[in-house]
């Protein structure tokens, strides 16, 4: 499994620190030539890896055009890939993920981030009630 190099990009830490753990969610889970093929996908569909933190939006709508986001669609793995990446990047953040619901994943990333730069220390709970 080869990291992704972030340091190339003109990114923030908390963007870089998204890219790192959305490369891992999906080499752990899908495997490396699956991710391989993922970024091709989203790379033609102008939404490469670095700009991901700029299109939250996007990469969650390619990422559920391609993996389905409903039954019969390969049990809806783009909510789980999704869900996981948050509570990845919570862990990452000392933050505590407490949340069962549905998610809108690019709010729940921009409210992070605003977590981030502020420096605060809630639950996620308490930001996404």
């Amino acid at each position: 499994m080869t990291p992704i190099n972030t340091s190339e990009f003109s990114l923030d830490k908390f963007d870089k620190l998204l890219i790192q753990v959305i490369d891992e969610v999906l080499r752990y889970t899908l495997g490396d030539l699956n991710t391989s093929i993922i970024y091709e996908y989203l790379e033609r569909r102008y939404c490469p890896l670095n700009d991901i933190p700029n299109n939250l939006e996007a990469f969650s709508m390619e990422l559920k055009n391609l993996l389905g986001c409903g039954r019969g669609q390969i049990l809806g793995s783009a909510h789980i890939l999704e869900k996981t990446i948050l509570k990845v990047l919570c862990a990452r953040l000392g933050l505590k993920f407490d949340f069962d619901g549905p998610i809108a994943f690019a709010d729940c990333i921009r409210k992070l981030k605003e977590m981030y730069s502020n420096e605060k220390s809630d639950t996620l709970q308490a930001v996404f009630s």
